[in-house]
This record gives C-alpha cells, sequence and structure tokens, in this order.
C-alpha cells in the first residue's frame, strides 16, 4: 500500500533567481514533505507531453504530474519490472542520456519515444505505478469528512496553482518548438564509443528540455521576458 500524502497548502516561494510553487504535504507520521518546482515546469510540462491546459483535466493532470515524479525510480535501472516497458511501451536504445545501459528495447522516455503522445502515456503509467506502490498526494478534505461539493472546492489548496498557473498558448508553442528539436537531436541510435569524451552529454545542449522520467531536478532557465 502507498503512504498518503496530504497536501496542506502551496505558495510561491524565490530559489534564489527561480520563481517557484512549494506544495507542504502531511506524511502518515505527521512530519511535513514539500514538493519545490519552477513555476515554469507547469508551462514545461504541458509541451512535453503535449497536455491541454486548456482544460481543468489537463491542469490537473500536470498537476499530478509535478507532486509524483519525486516518486519514480529511473526506468532506466529497473527496465525489466518498468510499468511502462511492461506493457510494452518500448523504444530503440538512443544517444539520450549517459547512464546505465543494456541491448535491445528501453523503456520509453521523453527522449527516445516515437512522439510525445507515446511519452505522455508511459509517463503517465510511471505515475499510476508509483501512486499504487510509494506514495499518493492527495489534495482537499480527508476522506469522510461531511463536506458540501462547494466547501470541498473551496478548502483544496492546489486552487491556488490552479488559478495562477501561468501557462499561455504562445509559452506552449516556444516550449514545444525547443522539446521538438532537442527530441530530434538525442532521437539518434546508440552506437559504441571508445573515447569517453566524445559521449554525448546532455548537459551540453543548450536547450533546457527535463525528462521527468528520469530522477533530475528540472534545470530552471529564466525566459527571456523574465529576465528582461
Amino acid at each position: 500500500m502507498p503512504e498518503q500524502y496530504r497536501v496542506i497548502d502551496a505558495a510561491r516561494i524565490n530559489v534564489g533567481p527561480t520563481e517557484c510553487w512549494a506544495v507542504r504535504q502531511r506524511r502518515p507520521d505527521g512530519d511535513h514533505h514539500v514538493t519545490v518546482f519552477p513555476t515554469s515546469s507547469l508551462e514545461w510540462r504541458a509541451a512535453e507531453y503535449d497536455i491541454d491546459h486548456t482544460t481543468p483535466d489537463g491542469i490537473n493532470t500536470i498537476l499530478d504530474m509535478l507532486l509524483h515524479e519525486p516518486w519514480i525510480p529511473d526506468p532506466r535501472e529497473e527496465r525489466h519490472t518498468e510499468p511502462a516497458a511492461a506493457k510494452s511501451l518500448t523504444a530503440p536504445a538512443t544517444q539520450e542520456i549517459p547512464g546505465p545501459t543494456a541491448e535491445g528495447p528501453q523503456p520509453v522516455t521523453l527522449h527516445n519515444a516515437p512522439d510525445r503522445a507515446t511519452a505522455r502515456q508511459a509517463h503517465l503509467e510511471r505515475i499510476a505505478h508509483a501512486k499504487r506502490t510509494r506514495v499518493a498526494v492527495t489534495a482537499g478534505p480527508a476522506a469522510g469528512a461531511r463536506r458540501t461539493a462547494a466547501a470541498k472546492a473551496a478548502t483544496d489548496p492546489l486552487d491556488i496553482i490552479r488559478r495562477h498557473h501561468g501557462i499561455t498558448p504562445e509559452g506552449v508553442a516556444a516550449k514545444t518548438e525547443i522539446v521538438e528539436q532537442a527530441r530530434r537531436q538525442l532521437a539518434v541510435p546508440q552506437t559504441p564509443v571508445e573515447d569517453e569524451v566524445t559521449r554525448v552529454n546532455p548537459n551540453s545542449f543548450t536547450t533546457p528540455m527535463w525528462d521527468a522520467a528520469v530522477p533530475r531536478r528540472d534545470e530552471a532557465q529564466r525566459s527571456e521576458e523574465d529576465a528582461a
């Protein structure tokens, strides 16, 4: 059974020059857990996984991703038990990321998927598996609380993010172009390398695209308009 983390509140904070959301949760033992992510992460997920941000369901899907991504194991290290790969969501090995490698089909990630829809399907499989087996993050009144539907909506601490998500069609379009450009750069069949120096390093790319399937924090980068 997964541990249940209940959202207590959400607030904007600054981590250095980067504006972030901090979502505080109560763990089963009573202690608090805080998930922090750049405010731009919502727009990046919409672009990376082709999610319709204009609908409540789309925003909820993005929030669900961001709150559960920290609990997803690295699919490259658990490729034989990986939930997406178990449903035949695999792809040929590419030069995507240095790290654990193996011959044969690899679990689908944003970097090697044939398209963003397939990457989204694989990522949602991992999110669902994490919620079933590791941690399930919930918001709103506790189960069994006697509240009206209006009261439930008013007490959801994630509503502040829903109201101020900051996603724009122009921003999604610009980030989608970056995502697809990076995917084209990375979608090259993996070949043996003789010298470690020649190995492709994702940090050498100038794009800030981040693969949520791989446990690494968003590389927060301020947009030109933010920096202006």
